[in-house]
C-alpha cells in the first residue's frame, strides 16, 4: 500500500510503497477514506523542536485525522464490526491510570497519539485500538468525518464556556478557530466576534457565522471589543491561535466574571496579572486537551446530523495522496482553512 512517511530527523517525506498492517490483539485494520492534515503533522514534518520531545520514533507513518471502514479485526476487540464506518480518536488511553478509572481518559496519565506515537493515517489502510475507532452516522461525509477529531476539541471547548446567549471572542481563525466559531453559532451565542491576522482566514471566519471579524494587524482588538460591548468586554474566550500578544491581550476585554478556554499552544511563556486579570475578576479559565471520551463525539455528531454546525466552509482544497507535497506547503504558507487527502 501507499503510505507518506518520515524516515528520519534530517529527511524530508517520502511516499512509498509498504506492507499493509496487521491489527493486533485490541486492534481494527481501517481503509482509509479521507484524511486530514494538521498544525502536528507540519511539526514533525519540519522536525521542529516540539517533535523533538514528544517522543516520536522514526520511521513513522504520518497523519492523525481520518475516516474511513472497519475491514478487519485483531483478536479480542468488541464493540466494533467489519464494515463499520468510523472517524479516529487520536488519544490512546491505557484504561488504567487514576485519570482512565475517572472518566479522564481524554487526559491519560499514561497517554500515546495515535500518528504520533504510533504509525498514521497518510495510507491507504491504518491500524487503531478498537476504543479509538468511533463509529459515526453515514450521513457524515467522509470529508467532514476525517475532521471530527480537531472539530471535536473546538466544540467541547465551546461548550465548556456556555456561550448560549452571549458575546463570544474567538482568537485565532485556523481550522481549530474556525471550528469554535461553528460550534458557538451552534450552541446559541448571541454573538460571536473573531479575530486573525489574515484576510483570507477572516473570510472564512465570517463564513462559518462570525458576527464581527477584527485584523489584528489594523486595528486595536481591545479598544473595539470594548467600544462593541458597552465597556463590559465578552462573556467569554476560545484562545485559539497560540500567539503570545493575543493571550496576553484578551484579559483587557474579558468582562468580570467571564469565561476563557485555552486551546492554542505558545511557543514562549505567557505573563499574566493575576490579580486584576483573574482573580478580582473571578475570570474561569479551562485548558482543552482534546475530547472527553466519547461525550464530546457524540454532542458534535448530535450537531451535525440537525444541520447545526456547518463546517463546510473550512474545507478548501482535497487532494489525491500523491499531492502532499502541495498540502504542507499550503499550510506552512497559512493559506485557506483544512487540506483533506484521500489515498
Amino acid at each position: 500500500m501507499r503510505a507518506l512517511v518520515k524516515e528520519t530527523d534530517n529527511t524530508t517525506m517520502r511516499l512509498f510503497d509498504v506492507p499493509r498492517p496487521e491489527p493486533g490483539p485490541g486492534e481494527v485494520l481501517v481503509k482509509v477514506r479521507a484524511a486530514a492534515v494538521c498544525g502536528t503533522d507540519l511539526h514533525i514534518a519540519q522536525w521542529t523542536p516540539w517533535a523533538q520531545r514528544a517522543g516520536i520514533r522514526l520511521p513513522l507513518v504520518m497523519g492523525h485525522e481520518f475516516s474511513g471502514e472497519v475491514v478487519a479485526l485483531g483478536p479480542d476487540v468488541k464493540g466494533v464490526r467489519a464494515g463499520d464506518y468510523v472517524a479516529g480518536e487520536t488519544h490512546v488511553p491505557c484504561g488504567q491510570c487514576f485519570q482512565c478509572r475517572n472518566g479522564l481518559q481524554h487526559i491519560c496519565g499514561n497517554l500515546k497519539l495515535f500518528g504520533i506515537h504510533r504509525d498514521g493515517c497518510f495510507a491507504e489502510y491504518a491500524t487503531i485500538p478498537a476504543i479509538c475507532a468511533h463509529r459515526i452516522p453515514t450521513t457524515i461525509p467522509p470529508n467532514v468525518a476525517a475532521m471530527l477529531e480537531p472539530l471535536g476539541t473546538s466544540v467541547r471547548a465551546v461548550l465548556e464556556v456556555h456561550p448560549a446567549g452571549e458575546t463570544v471572542a474567538v482568537l485565532g481563525c485556523g481550522p481549530i478557530g474556525l471550528f469554535a466559531i461553528a460550534a458557538a453559532k451552534a450552541a446559541g451565542a448571541a454573538r460571536v466576534i473573531a479575530t486573525d491576522v489574515r484576510e483570507e482566514r477572516l473570510k472564512l471566519a465570517r463564513a462559518v457565522g462570525a458576527d464581527l471579524t477584527l485584523d489584528a494587524r489594523q486595528v486595536k482588538v481591545a479598544d473595539v471589543i470594548l467600544q462593541e460591548t458597552g465597556g463590559v468586554g465578552v462573556d467569554a474566550i476560545v484562545e485559539a491561535s497560540g500567539s503570545v500578544p493575543a493571550i496576553e491581550g484578551a484579559w483587557k476585554y474579558l468582562r468580570k466574571g467571564g469565561k476563557v478556554a485555552l486551546i492554542g499552544l505558545p511557543s514562549d511563556p505567557v505573563r499574566v496579572n493575576l490579580g486584576p486579570d483573574v482573580i478580582f475578576k473571578e475570570a474561569r479559565i479551562i485548558g482543552i486537551h482534546g475530547r472527553e471520551m466519547f461525550a464530546t463525539w457524540t454532542r458534535m455528531e448530535h450537531m451535525l446530523e440537525r444541520g447545526m454546525l456547518r463546517v463546510d466552509p473550512v474545507i478548501t482544497h482535497e487532494m489525491p495522496l500523491e499531492r502532499w507535497a502541495e498540502a504542507f506547503r499550503l499550510l506552512e504558507e497559512g493559506q485557506g482553512g483544512k487540506v483533506i487527502l484521500t489515498p
